[in-house]
């Protein structure tokens, strides 16, 4: 009778370890699938165009949010400086996609002779946002300790969703099946045209691209991220290690609040007094009004059209040949 008791007690948890093992195997197959999908796409938004990027070796790359995709044209870097150059910005992504970005890139390639990357005043300070938009980057993540660290570093639950395979994709299967196994065009150097002219009476929106619930002057109050900080000042040197010029780059958006943009300039400079070789560019309305503050440069109040984007792509050129 006791025996009989002890196998029937046993027939759950046989039961539950067989369902876990077959979940286990469901999720690793179903992300073998979709991973094989993954790394054949090479645009969209989702994973493609980082894809892409890492397949690129220029000698000029470039880093950053949307205001790198649409701000800074590859072409022109070329024509003014004799250089190849790819923009790797991507919308919706900021300083900590392009810290993971990079880990990945430099993996695959040697280093590039000029790294630029754009910064805002909300690129280094703490936002938990910006954790969760780059999970894009996260079926890369056993590849890169550095891409392990960052994307668990908003939440420490995280270390236990990123084991399963399939979550790696979330947000992600959509934009993978529409774009499966596409290519960009031969010619494709990453940069994102804006359309049209921006009409000021019109246009309303937050002064900032991705922190759309605070202003410029409250972001320019918040401390730096030591987290942050420190990701910058290995990536500094680094760079100077290997011989890079690195460069950081402010770029214009439509009625910059100035107030908060010498605070934040301020800031810039005293936590780049100790990093070796890098060189900080501010180009927009507070250094250049008499270009910047002309709407019919820009796309929107956050993004040059590409007359505004040749105009600022050239002043960068000419600051990195006068910096050498």
């Amino acid at each position: 009778m006791a025996a009989s008791s002890s196998i029937s007690n046993s027939k759950p948890l046989r039961n539950i370890v067989l369902f876990l093992l077959a979940a286990v195997l469901l999720d690793q197959g179903i992300g073998y699938v979709i991973g094989r999908i993954q790394r054949q796409t090479f645009t969209g938004d989702r994973g493609g165009l980082l894809n892409y990027a890492l397949t690129q070796e220029p000698q000029i790359l470039v880093l950053g949010s949307s205001r790198a995709q649409f701000h800074i044209m590859p072409s022109v870097l070329k024509k003014e400086l004799g250089l190849t150059a790819y923009n790797a910005g991507h919308k919706g992504q900021d300083f900590l996609y392009s810290m993971m970005l990079y880990d990945l890139w430099k993996q695959r390639h040697p280093p590039p002779k000029i790294l630029v990357l754009t910064v805002d005043i909300e690129s280094l300070i703490p936002r938990a946002t910006e954790v969760n938009t780059a999970q894009i980057i996260a079926p890369y993540i056993d590849q890169s300790p550095l891409v392990r660290e960052i994307l668990s570093s908003g939440n420490p639950a995280k270390r236990f969703a990123y084991l399963s395979s399939t979550y790696r994709f979330n947000g992600a299967t959509i934009s993978l099946a529409k774009h499966a196994f596409n290519r960009p065009p031969a010619t494709y150097d990453g940069f994102a045209m804006g359309s049209g002219a921006l009409d000021p009476a019109t246009e309303t929106g937050v002064l900032n691209a991705l922190d759309q619930d605070r202003t410029a002057a409250e972001m320019a109050s918040v401390p730096f991220s030591s987290q942050k900080l420190g990701y910058l000042r290995a990536l500094a040197e680094e760079t100077a290690r290997n011989g890079t010029r690195f460069f950081l780059v402010h770029t214009p958006i439509f009625r910059q609040d100035e107030a908060a943009h010498r605070v934040w300039v301020d800031k810039m400079q005293a936590a780049l007094a100790g990093m070796p070789g890098v060189q900080f560019v501010d180009i927009c309305t507070a250094t250049h009004p008499e270009l910047f503050t002309r709407p019919e440069l820009y796309a929107n109040l956050n993004h040059l059209n590409p007359a505004g984007a040749e105009m600022f792509t050239r002043l960068l050129a000419e600051e990195i040949k006068n910096r050498q």
